[in-house]
């Protein structure tokens, strides 16, 4: 997209983003630059928040219904441009690109918009960039595309199926390849389904500061129906919130976090008790750190180590929030040995381990089209490396508990066989030991953890629970 003011309705003369108020126009903005760097889609919507503050709510549906399904679709929908295309989709400039995705996504994906209004609305897109010629190919693609749908075919399921699944369910065919490989292609079939569905936004109760009942009654009026969740204390899913999470006044006023259920299960595994020195290692925003101090009962010390320190700012901030008292934040890089000197030996240990992130891609689709098979082998050894450097900050009879969202062997048993085999001091602990019996629904025979989409409806994570017995 040119980026000059004049032709970037996003850009004021200033160069500062300004309001927009045409949905379609907003989500161009988001897929060009998610295009243009190596940022996530995260970063790219808290870059663009002031264009999309301009839309209604309404319109900011629609603008999260076009970025989030053409990123989950984007390789099928490139599929069909190439059957209509008189060009290769590398000769088409990434802009134009995107208004073809955004316009086929509405006719293929979206019953409410009339088709002739998803062509009208791609036009004027291109126009806008002033590309005249452009404004005529992408017309004639899109209606001959309407005229002519046959044209597009799948890839026989039969001859076929990596083929077929990588384009029918838009994944990377590498993974769609490797999950045929582990599952067999009828669960990679409902896996990767479930991965283009759009994730339940899922409630962590805040027992500081209120009971689940007394939750459930100040979010009645909210959204259109609270679930709450048998196989996970404290859960509440929230289906069609009337208004924004962060303008809910029981939001702003502390009486609930925003986490996936598996993310939850996390935190019960490892199931910190009130009084106990605990470390999260890769905090974060503290989405687990605050749980943990929450089944602490607030009482106690959590040390929150991260490498980043906005995000120790922020977890600050959601501390706060919450009424947590006894987090103590700390900046450290897992990369390197820790001084051990300056750290207290820990009763319990989370390890939330950066990872290929795999297993959460209904919650962030870009990360298809920017993961590798390489980035697998990679985070494992990153994550090998973590644990050798915590091994030593455990007590004795202490609890640690190793967890990724991705579902991928390496980054799983891989990295736990490996850490068991160079720490003879250390064994996974078994099911009587658990604390919380509600995790034991989601551990196999081997005392893992695990979650998936297709299975469980949460996020895929994968965690261990490991105790220092000398």
């Amino acid at each position: 997209m040119a980026t000059s003011s004049a032709r970037n309705p996003s850009r004021d003369r200033s160069g500062q983003n300004r309001p927009i108020t045409d949905p379609r126009a907003a989500a161009l903005i988001v897929l060009d630059r998610l295009d243009r760097g190596k940022a996530t889609l995260d970063a790219v919507l808290d870059d663009t928040a002031p264009i999309i503050m301009g839309l209604s709510r309404r319109d900011r549906a629609l603008f999260n219904q076009l970025v989030y399904g053409v990123l989950r679709r984007r390789l099928r929908l490139d599929a069909v441009v190439g059957a209509y295309a008189d060009r290769p989709l590398k000769k088409i400039s990434p802009p134009i690109l995107n208004i073809l995705r955004i316009a086929l996504f509405q006719i293929l994906f979206m019953d409410r918009i009339p088709p002739s209004a998803a062509v009208n609305t791609a036009v004027n897109l291109v126009r806008a960039q002033k590309a005249p010629k452009a404004a005529g190919f992408v017309n004639a693609l899109l209606r001959n595309a309407l005229r002519d749908p046959h044209r597009f075919r799948l890839p026989d399921a039969l001859a076929s199926p990596v083929d077929h699944i990588s384009v029918s369910h838009a994944f990377p065919h590498w993974l769609a390849s490797r999950w045929i490989d582990r599952m067999g292609v009828a669960e990679t079939q409902r896996l990767c389904a479930a991965m283009n569905t759009i994730p339940p936004i899922t409630l962590r109760c805040n027992g500081l500061k209120n009971s689940l009942a007394e939750l459930v009654e100040a979010l009645t009026d909210q959204a259109e129906e609270i679930q709450t969740l048998d196989n996970l204390p404290g859960g509440v899913n929230l289906i069609r919130p009337r208004l924004p999470i962060p303008e809910m006044k029981a939001f702003v006023d502390g009486r609930f976090s925003v986490q996936d259920g598996a993310a939850q299960l996390v935190s019960l595994l490892l199931a910190p008790r009130p009084g106990e020195t605990v470390l999260d290692a890769c905090a974060g925003l503290g989405g687990k750190t605050t749980h943990l101090a929450q089944l602490m009962n607030d009482r106690g010390i959590i040390v929150a180590m991260d490498n980043v320190p906005a995000k120790l700012i922020r977890l600050e901030n959601e501390a706060h929030r919450l009424g947590v008292s006894i987090i103590r934040t700390r900046r450290a890089d897992l990369d390197r040995p820790l001084p051990s000197e300056a750290l207290p030996r820990f009763d319990r240990i989370l390890l939330d381990a950066p990872c290929s992130g795999l297993g959460v891609l209904r919650r962030n689709p870009d990360a298809k089209w920017s993961s590798q098979k390489a980035d697998i082998a990679r985070s494992a050894g990153r994550q090998a490396r973590f644990l050798d450097h915590l091994a030593p900050l455990l007590k004795k009879n202490g609890m640690l508990v190793f967890s990724v969202c991705s579902m991928e062997p390496e980054e799983n048993e891989g990295v736990i066989k490996t850490f068991l085999k160079n720490h003879v001091n250390f064994a996974i602990t078994d099911a009587q030991s658990v604390e919380e019996k509600t995790v034991l629904t989601f551990m196999d025979e081997n005392g893992f953890l695990r979650t998936a989409p297709h299975i469980h409806h949460m996020d895929g994570f994968f965690a261990a629970r490991l105790q220092r017995t000398r």
